[in-house]
């Protein structure tokens, strides 16, 4: 089968779409045969244009497959509140913590498909530079990409007064503050350190070993690290930097990362909706993208389903699972995987209903204290629209509202 792409133009350009029943339904999944409608798709449209007036985000594209089919693929506002520039479906976005899965937690698939490293390998073992408290000795893979190693989420290393590699080895070196496995502290930390382990084991640079091993095979002609200039006029800028004052457009906005040269596996990924429907069907569809194989079944179902390292963890390796306020909607099955990124960036793929969705934004813009309730609140209700605009009526009951709407 493959992905069908239609790039939504205004309304009075569509025909019905209907969605078809390649797939068994769930539970509270409407019945198969049901009519994607005008109105539908017209309402979801409009919704997501009321996001922008609200000043949830500058400008935005959402994306929305059902079967591995888009019916939904719409960009909305301009690039910033100047409304100079307007936002495009093609336009590129800084995907910040949503490289943790795109590019990060697939490289270790790749690794581990390929024998080269083991989930319960001790991090030292491949990568020595990783040292510190005698704690740090206990870390394994599979403690860094769930975040239960012990270390800390965050730390300030580009105030370091030093070079790239000087920071990337106190990052190595940064002491554990509890036992491993014993709780999930989210840490950018332990995901920059996977990235160093990623290039140790390959041989290559993180940017080069994903580029080669992913998002070529997969026609993701528009991600990756550090991206051209010629690419310039489609990248969406970020915020307002409190560092210098100036704009940050066409590079990393994350201050970590790009203090370390824009490569980590914490953050740095750039993409588009379109390159990342791509990945998300072949996830979807077990490792699969048309005739195209990326990863065996067992590897994608054992990387997408809760880890349970500790008590009352949402985390799957890498990924994340619904659970409470979701970010991506009350509607999600609880099979779904998914994950979000600073700048504003979600992505949820639901295995269960055959449902993916890709939200995008810049709602850092012009500053991260925007983001705070207007962004979390649409975030939530653009995600849950696709699914209503789908027929979802019934709630899952381990998903809860952000606020009544």
């Amino acid at each position: 089968m493959k992905i069908g792409i239609r790039n939504i133009v205004p309304i009075t350009f569509f025909a019905l779409i209907f969605i078809l029943p390649l797939f068994g339904g769930a539970p509270n999944n409407p019945k198969q045969e049901e009519i994607l409608s005008l109105d539908n798709i017209s309402n979801l449209s409009k919704l997501f244009q009321k996001a922008v007036s609200d000043s949830a985000w500058p400008g935005g594209v959402l994306l929305a497959s059902k079967d591995g089919d888009i019916f939904f693929h719409e960009a909305v506002g301009f690039h910033t509140y100047k409304k100079e520039v307007q936002t495009k479906v093609d336009d590129i976005f800084d995907l910040a913590s949503v490289t943790k899965v795109i590019a990060t937690t697939s490289a270790i698939m790749k690794l581990y498909e390929e024998g080269l490293i083991e989930l319960d390998d001790p991090v030292q073992k491949h990568l020595p530079q990783f040292r510190g408290n005698p704690e740090k000795r206990k870390i394994t893979i599979r403690h860094l990409i769930t975040h239960t190693s012990g270390l800390p989420p965050f730390k300030q290393y580009f105030f370091m007064d030093s070079n790239e590699e000087t920071r990337i080895d106190s990052v190595l070196k940064t002491q554990s503050d509890y036992a491993p496995g014993d709780t999930t502290v989210y840490s950018d930390i332990g995901l920059i350190s996977l990235g160093k382990l990623i290039e140790a084991v390959s041989g290559e640079t993180l940017d080069d070993y994903v580029q080669k091993q992913i998002f070529l095979p997969l026609g993701m002609d528009d991600t990756g690290y550090n991206p051209s200039k010629e690419k310039l006029p489609r990248i969406v800028p970020t915020e307002i930097s409190l560092l210098n004052g100036n704009l940050i457009h066409g590079y990393v906005h994350d201050e970590n990362s790009y203090s370390m040269g824009g490569v980590t596996g914490h953050a740095g990924l750039f993409s588009t909706a379109e390159d990342l429907s791509k990945f998300s069907y072949m996830m979807l569809n077990k490792g699969m993208y048309n005739s195209t194989k990326i990863y065996k079944p067992e590897t994608v179902e054992l990387f997408t389903k809760r880890a349970n390292i500790t008590v009352n963890s949402s985390r799957c390796l890498g990924w994340d699972s619904p659970s409470g306020r979701a970010s991506g909607g009350v509607y999600l099955s609880d099979m779904s995987f998914g994950h979000t990124g600073y700048t504003g960036t979600s992505l949820w793929i639901d295995p269960e209903n055959k449902i993916v969705v890709i939200l995008l934004t810049n709602a850092v813009h012009p500053h991260r204290s925007w983001k705070s309730p207007k962004y979390y609140q649409w975030r939530q209700r653009i995600h849950s629209a696709v699914y209503e605009g789908l027929g979802f009526t019934e709630q899952n009951s381990n998903l809860e509202w952000i606020k009544e709407w």
